[in-house]
């Protein structure tokens, strides 16, 4: 129906844009009479064989931009939850990089304790181990030291024996010491 009116208009238009040519000549009531039946005419004809598939093309027309104008929605509303999500995770990344920033720091200072405590273990056994090895080395110099005074001694005494025993003052130790080595076994 809506077709029948667009097509009657335009008849009318044609009539109008043909009366301006013929500003000077008067219009015949036949001669429009003729023009509109034979417009109407054609309308029906174009109505009649083609009529359904110029109501199909429009109604598939229709249905297309229908169609179309509801992608793009579902296409916005999608494009805005990816962004609201998006946006989400930049929030979400920054939450993430600041806990992670602070984890370091705290994970650095707990490893620069450790390594001092560990340092101050170290330093501590050193010095243990170095005192240790210093009182080794005393008590070894001392027993050097004794050692070398009973050697001397020794050598002082077999010096002063050599000088001051007479043969028969050796005789008489040498009986004695094997007196006592009898006694012994």
């Amino acid at each position: 129906m809506r077709v029948l009116y667009s097509l009657f208009c335009l008849a009318f238009l044609f009539g109008t844009a043909f009366a301006s040519e013929g500003a000077h000549h008067e219009v015949s009531l036949k001669m429009e009479i003729f023009r509109i039946i034979n417009f109407l005419i054609f309308a029906w004809l174009l109505y009649k064989f083609a009529g359904n598939a110029i109501k199909n093309y429009f109604k598939e027309r229709r249905e297309n931009i229908a169609r179309s104008i509801e992608e793009a929605k579902k296409s916005r509303e999608e494009a805005e939850k990816r962004y609201n999500e998006a946006k989400a995770k930049v929030a979400n990344l920054e939450k993430e990089v600041q806990a992670i920033i602070s984890n370091a720091e705290r994970e650095k200072e707990e490893q620069v304790a450790r390594i001092r405590e560990e340092t101050e273990k170290m330093v501590q056994r050193i010095k243990e181990q170095a005192k240790t090895a210093v009182d080794l080395e005393v008590e070894r110099a001392k027993i050097e030291l004794q050692r070398e005074a009973i050697d001397l001694a020794v050598e002082v005494a077999q010096q002063v024996l050599k000088e001051n025993i007479t043969p028969e003052d050796q005789k008489n130790l040498l009986k004695d010491y094997i007196n006592k080595v009898k006694e012994v076994h």
